[in-house]
């Protein structure tokens, strides 16, 4: 399997199965001049860093209150820097406004891989297991159930957050 499947796997699980489902940019969000992403108009990350919201609103607070949140932190991390031992940098996102309940725990998923340049989907994992072969290997680790207020997204990472 190609690496961009575990991206697939990525929006399948975000969009799911509902028909209500909402979405917006929260980061950077729409800037004055109508663009998404513009950096020189206030993004400190220069557009590496984004977050999407998904509102459900066949639930109850479902309009108030995102479901799942999209964090990606889009700044190159190369296989070549994983090979030679670079630490690989972070960004912590501050999810609590979206957040009903701070004391409620919250799920992640990842979708990682050994960097972003990576051309083999055995290096690539989607919660903690990879593709390759068209089916699931290794185990459902990354489904990570912890009390959080803010996420650290690797570099060349993407987090599902389920609120």
């Amino acid at each position: 399997m190609f690496p961009s499947y575990g991206a697939y796997l990525f929006i399948t699980e975000t969009l799911g199965h509902s028909k209500s489902l909402k979405t917006s940019n929260i980061y950077p969000g729409r800037q004055t001049n109508g663009s998404t992403i513009t950096p020189a108009l206030g993004d400190a990350s220069e557009g590496q860093l984004s977050v999407y919201g998904f509102w459900d609103t066949s639930l109850p607070n479902g309009a108030a209150f995102p479901t799942k949140l999209a964090l990606l932190n889009m700044e190159i991390y190369n296989e070549t820097q994983w090979a030679a031992g670079v630490q690989r940098p972070a960004t912590i996102f501050d999810i609590s406004a979206y957040q009903q309940d701070k004391t409620k725990k919250v799920r992640l998923q990842r979708l990682q891989s050994t960097g972003a340049d990576v051309k083999n989907g055995s290096f690539v994992t989607w919660a903690g297991q990879n593709y390759a072969s068209g089916s699931a290997t290794g185990t459902l680790t990354d489904n990570e159930w912890v009390d959080a207020t803010a996420v650290t997204v690797a570099a060349s990472e993407a987090v599902l957050v389920f609120l």
